[in-house]
């Protein structure tokens, strides 16, 4: 079997925008800056390192342009791309339903459109800090799901290119299966292009090309990676309720290294991000993010480190053998008891997902409840999606969790009420869960294992990547 898996072009002798490389084919770098929690006078001295970020991926032609974060920004955002923009010519622009209302979001799409923002990348976001202070209960116009935030723009600015994130780091078949479902569901939104949550465990990374592979679905695929400083370790192992995904082995070698001095500590982690991006490109994908770099130095060194990989890194085999002795074959995955949707991940022998070869991993996804078969099979004859007055108000109660405030879409969520979700989200589940399968607001299982069940259990899981309302 060959063991060269495919790779797209690199074509660094011209400048093209973000769309036009993943439209052309060629492999897209982007750099990834936060945008400060800044407002006022001190906005401009606290973007002074996003301004030279932002020379240094205008003038480095490997880079295709700079992504921006602005989830907690306090700025408006044309002052900071006002800034931002005189240095660079291509911004990608990430936006979060976090706190935010479709009235704002249109405020903002009109902006970035003014600003000539021609790319976004559309999430969720991770939960409001705020918001994990007591019970997990839902938060009224918390959050607005990016199934939500992809069809605002389609329906407003259609010319836009848009992009929507996935986690694969999920190591229970509920989760995994929820994540993949919810991609399907964003691209049959509208979205153009996928970015990745950032991981070490190239098995995940590789997991999501072979799925993509074996449902024929070809969407440009961006696989974000993140470049820990020495210093920022200790908050990363100490801080995972953002997503960050690490194993106990991981996590000890990343110590080990800080340990040493931080110039050896920094090499190891450029030296890692750039075998992963070279990983990234054998497995098929469409480009890198690289987040955690803070300034131009810096980023030259990724950029030359990663560059130097692509030519080093052209064979598969010749790859896992270097990234493997790297890592002395940790275990990457944060818990015992981890699925992985196929056998074979990171096998010399299968660098793609090959159809009469690629065998799928067993494992079954959960029957319902027999309270929630119950629930279901009552609540479906009643036909309390559509049903009005105090009778029915009092079964969808009882029956569904149902809480007044919102017109929650029950036949979607096969009759769980998502307000049982803390974020209330209606499209699928968030990226946010534990390892363990449990929200990221509180101790409790993901409310849509409940809906995957059901689900599941109706013969009806291709529902669950519908872009239409399901009534």
């Amino acid at each position: 079997m060959n063991a060269t898996a495919t790779q797209l072009n690199i074509a660094f002798e011209t400048r093209q925008s973000v769309r036009q490389k993943l439209r052309a084919g060629d492999f897209c770098l982007l750099i990834d800056y936060c945008v400060p929690p800044a407002a006022g006078d001190v906005i401009k001295l606290a973007l002074a390192p996003g301004v030279a970020l932002a020379r240094q991926t205008e003038c480095d032609s490997r880079v295709a342009g700079l992504s921006i974060g602005l989830v907690d920004c306090a700025a408006p955002v044309d002052q900071v791309l006002e800034v931002l923009r005189d240095q660079c010519h291509d911004i990608v622009v990430r936006l979060c339903g976090r706190g935010a209302s479709e009235t704002a979001v249109r405020q903002l799409l009109a902006t970035l459109q003014s600003n000539a923002v021609g790319t976004v990348i559309a999430t969720t976001g991770y939960a409001d800090p705020a918001h994990r202070d007591g019970p997990p209960e839902y938060v009224p116009d918390g959050y607005i799901d990016s199934c939500r935030l992809i069809q605002l723009i389609r329906e407003h600015y259609p010319e836009m290119c848009v992009g929507a994130a996935v986690n694969p780091f999920k190591y229970n078949i509920a989760d995994v299966h929820l994540q993949y479902f919810k991609m399907a569901r964003k691209l049959n939104f509208g979205a153009e292009f996928i970015v990745t949550d950032a991981g070490w465990d190239m098995k995940k990374y590789q997991e999501l090309q072979w799925f993509l592979q074996s449902r024929n679905m070809s969407e440009c695929v961006l696989a974000r990676l993140t470049l820990i400083r020495p210093a920022e370790i200790r908050a990363v192992l100490d801080s995972p309720e953002r997503g960050t995904v690490i194993s106990r082995e991981m996590a000890a070698l990343l110590e080990r290294e800080s340990n040493i001095n931080e110039t050896q500590a920094m090499a190891a982690q450029i030296r890692r991000t750039a075998l992963a991006a070279a990983g990234c490109r054998l497995f098929g994908y469409s480009g890198i993010q690289v987040g955690g770099v803070t300034d131009p130095k810096l980023a030259a060194t990724v950029v030359d480190q990663v560059t130097d990989a692509f030519d080093e890194f052209t064979d598969y085999r010749r790859w896992l053998i270097a990234w493997n002795d790297f890592h002395d074959r940790i275990e990457m995955a944060p818990t015992l008891q981890k699925y992985y949707m196929f056998k074979r991940l990171m096998d010399p022998e299968y660098p793609t997902y090959t159809v009469d070869e690629t065998l799928h991993a067993p494992g079954e996804i959960a029957a319902p409840s027999r309270s929630d078969q119950y629930k279901y099979k009552l609540a479906k004859a009643l036909r309390l999606e559509s049903r009005s007055g105090p009778v029915f108000d009092l079964a969808r109660q009882v029956l569904c969790g149902y809480r007044k405030g919102r017109d929650w879409q029950l036949d979607k969520t096969w009759y769980v009420c998502a307000a049982a979700c803390p974020k209330g989200l209606e499209y699928g589940a968030c990226s946010g869960s534990r390892p363990d399968g449990t929200c990221e607001l509180g101790s409790q299982t993901c409310v849509y294992h409940r809906i995957l069940a059901l689900a599941n259990w109706q013969n009806e899981l291709e529902r669950l990547e519908a872009s239409h309302d399901d009534r």
